[in-house]
């Protein structure tokens, strides 16, 4: 009898302790989930992004984040400044006022091989953001039952053969960063390294007969072969990433209906060339022609261009005509 009524005391205890236990846990799931976490609403949102695994003073061929590039030699270095916009596109939520989907420009905080992003965005705990740089007109994305996809166009046409303004103008690359905390005010996301939407190719030809330099004034590109596509090279290019992606990469897809090369025309003559172009899923011949004020000199090459690679395409032999 008295180690019954030990038992039941004894379960009594442990029920309040249980009790107690549910209590606190519950307490601290509500002030985990605040109404100002789980809000859309503007706040002043800080992307730290990740460190690329060793190459803290070095950035690989695959990753080429972003605004000042200098060339050295198989490998390109990229610096920020501090300042330089970035496109983001909320890809988890809408504005609180209907179904716009939310786009913003945001900031680098400093300048270096590494920067955080920094900027007022419409968002909550747990969004994904798709970020890119140099800043694209994002108004494209839209909303589709339950996906949002960011959709955006990266031009290719207008391009000058010069390395700075390949860096500030065209050389695209793409990030999705993570929300991760959430205050009234303020939120901090996390992000990989962003990565090359495009391939980078430097470019200088030689005279086939002579194999003397050929300074380059303008240079054509085009497909080359017997394929519909022969003679002319696409103009822009499109992206488009949704919240349901599984694998989030973004992928440019070429803007079909080109019936002319892509034509760089650099601002004097100059030996070498800098060109971004779309990276294939199978090797290409491609049609080149240079113009100069010594006359005209046209060649072909073939080559498996790859996302986010560099590409050294020196002394190509071109036929003076």
């Amino acid at each position: 009898m008295h180690n019954s009524k030990f038992e039941i005391m004894k379960a009594k205890h442990m029920m309040i302790f249980l009790c107690t236990l549910m209590l606190v846990a519950g307490t601290a799931c509500k002030k985990e989930n605040t109404p100002e976490d789980k809000t859309v609403q503007k706040r002043h949102l800080t992307i730290k992004v990740q460190s690329d695994e060793g190459q803290s003073t070095k950035v690989a061929p695959q990753r080429m984040p972003n605004a000042t590039i200098t060339d050295q030699g198989t490998t390109l270095y990229a610096e920020w400044q501090a300042g330089d916009p970035v496109s983001c596109c909320n890809l988890s939520s809408l504005t609180t006022s209907g179904e716009q989907i939310i786009t913003t420009t945001m900031n680098a905080t400093s300048t270096g091989l590494k920067t955080d992003l920094a900027g007022d965005v419409e968002c909550m705990g747990d969004d994904y953001m798709a970020i890119v740089y140099p800043t694209v007109d994002m108004t494209q994305s839209y909303k589709l039952g339950d996906a949002i996809h960011c959709k955006f166009t990266l031009p290719l046409a207008g391009q000058d053969g010069s390395l700075a303004t390949l860096a500030t103008h065209y050389h695209y690359v793409y990030g999705r960063a993570h929300v991760i905390t959430a205050t009234t005010t303020m939120a901090e996301a996390e992000m990989a390294p962003m990565k090359s939407l495009l391939t980078v190719c430097k470019f200088s030809f030689k005279n086939k007969n002579t194999n003397e330099p050929i300074p380059v004034k303008t240079l054509t590109i085009s497909y080359g072969g017997a394929g519909s596509d022969a003679g002319t090279y696409p103009q822009s290019a499109t992206v488009e990433v949704t919240n349901l992606t599984e694998n989030h990469e973004a992928v440019a897809q070429k803007v079909e209906g080109s019936t002319q090369p892509l034509s760089i025309q650099c601002a004097a003559e100059q030996n070498e060339v800098y060109v971004v172009l779309l990276p294939e899923i199978a090797s290409r011949i491609y049609n080149f022609t240079v113009t100069n004020s010594a006359g005209t000199y046209t060649g072909t090459a073939e080559a498996l261009l790859k996302k986010g690679e560099y590409v050294v395409a020196t002394n190509l032999k071109l036929q003076a005509n």
